[in-house]
């Protein structure tokens, strides 16, 4: 009898790619040694309980008796079968994974299926887009492409992974959804964004004039982002900005050289009073009166909040009105009493030959 001093499990595999709860199954393989070898194949389920069995190599073979599903299997979920030698620690066995559901044991492929980064896209209206969705392991055949929440008129061939899509001329915005890969039970997707714009009408008038000089230009206004439809309220676009968290990140991401979204769409941003510097536990009047008597904390003000009206406004204060003192000349016998020149009694002074 020859004794290997070393002898690894080389394959393994389960006698069927599917069976029932109630069914019996059998796992075989190979090692790289022709001697006499003892074999262990551990079972591990989703709560990590393990049962074990043993068998016997002779000449480069192994078979496990037959073995009842339904003495392993008592939960839904991915389990892993590991064979070893007496010679290999179970962290260098040989691998197998299967998957219980509902009442079925199938076999999982021994691979991982992982989409090859596709990215974010940006294509004008009218213009058709095009890319391939492909895997990271090219040896794997027969997985499945499809899309989820993709935009009308999109598509993928399940085969290939050619996407193609042509926005139409009133498909300006953006676009996410999810592109998904399938092969058995394994699947994998990635979710990206399309952003459509308006496509720019070009006209061109013959030039009937000498060329000149070029002359510098003042920078143009932004005006309304490309994908403003003019025959919306502008508000919608605002609502949805502060509402979905995906269309603000698309905003954000694509259209950084607006100030913000109210200037996109052309409306004027509102004021926000109380003003951020307000701490609303406080009582308004404190920041009115430092502002009165703190010439530096006014200054402050006044360089940084200059869209306001006033110190009133930016802490949410209706502004007192101040009754302007009234100046001017009466005529004899009259004064000037709120604003109104009135007749006043004088006292009667009789001349001086009248005491006599």
């Amino acid at each position: 009898m020859i004794v290997p001093v070393h002898a690894d499990v080389t394959s393994a595999i389960i006698d069927k790619e599917a069976f029932s709860i109630s069914d019996k199954f059998t796992i075989s393989g190979t090692i790289n040694d022709e001697g006499g070898v003892l074999l262990a194949a551990s079972l591990k389920g989703p709560k990590g309980e393990s049962l074990n069995r043993n068998a016997y190599a002779s000449g480069g073979a192994f078979t496990f008796t037959p073995i009842n599903a339904n003495d392993l299997f008592d939960r839904e979920g991915t389990y892993t079968i590991t064979v070893f030698t007496e010679y290999q620690q179970p962290t260098n066995g040989t691998v197998i994974k299967v998957e219980y559901d509902n009442g079925i044991i199938s076999t999982l492929p021994d691979f991982e299926l992982i989409l090859k980064s596709i990215g974010n896209k940006q294509i004008d209206e009218t213009e058709k887009l095009s890319f391939t969705a492909s895997l990271t392991d090219s040896q794997i055949e027969g997985e499945e492409y499809s899309l989820d929440k993709h935009p009308s008129g999109a598509t993928i061939n399940k085969d290939t992974g050619v996407f193609i899509w042509t926005p139409t001329n009133s498909q300006s915005g953006g676009y996410i959804f999810d592109i998904i890969v399938k092969s058995g039970l394994l699947e994998d997707r990635e979710t990206i964004t399309v952003t459509v714009t308006d496509k720019p009408i070009v006209t061109t008038t013959p030039q009937t004039q000498t060329p000149s000089e070029p002359q510098p230009t003042e920078p143009k206004e932004l005006g309304l982002a490309s994908f403003v439809d003019e025959t919306k309220d502008p508000q919608s676009y605002v609502d949805r900005y502060n509402s979905e968290a995906s269309y603000k990140k698309w905003f954000d991401d694509n259209f950084a050289d607006y100030d913000s979204i109210y200037q996109a769409v052309g409306l004027e941003e509102p004021l926000l009073i109380p003003a951020s510097f307000v701490n609303e536990t406080k009582d308004p009047q404190s920041y009115v009166d430092r502002y009165n008597s703190e010439a530096s904390y006014k200054k402050w003000f006044d360089d940084n909040f200059a869209d306001y009206d006033s110190i009133y406004q930016a802490v949410g204060l209706e502004e007192p009105v101040v009754k302007e003192k009234k100046f001017g000349i009466c005529g004899p016998g009259t004064k000037l009493i709120d604003g109104v020149c009135t007749i006043v009694d004088n006292p009667s002074v009789k001349p001086w030959w009248q005491f006599w």
